[in-house]
């Protein structure tokens, strides 16, 4: 499940600045990321909390770290970035511009 080739008339319907793009894109893919650590770690403590109340008593000398990766079920998994895209070519993002030297001062008075 890849990113397919994305014409850039596509983005700049939704906005001319490409790094606006961009960054529009990564941040709801972080959000994404974010939202699904809360579940996994959610998880993780029922699974934890299971245990203990089933009566498991046992707690292993080491903390292993699982690093082997189902990599059928991670290739099935719809990445981040290409959800964040997705939404941001849907019109589903939306976001308001700040100006980069945003200092209180009017830029429009002369000083």
């Amino acid at each position: 499940m890849g990113l397919k080739t994305i014409p850039f008339r596509k983005i700049e319907e939704k906005t001319e600045d490409i790094f606006e793009a961009v960054t529009v894109i990564s941040r709801r893919a972080r959000q994404i990321i974010g939202d699904r650590y809360i579940i996994e770690e959610e998880r993780r403590r029922e699974e934890e909390n299971l245990d203990e109340i089933g009566g498991e008593e046992e707690t292993p000398a080491t903390y292993e770290v699982d690093t082997e990766i189902d990599r059928e079920a991670y290739d099935k998994t719809v990445k981040p970035t290409t959800m964040g895209l997705d939404e941001f070519l849907a019109g589903d993002l939306k976001w308001e511009k700040q100006a980069m030297f945003d200092d209180g001062k009017d830029s429009t008075d002369g000083e």
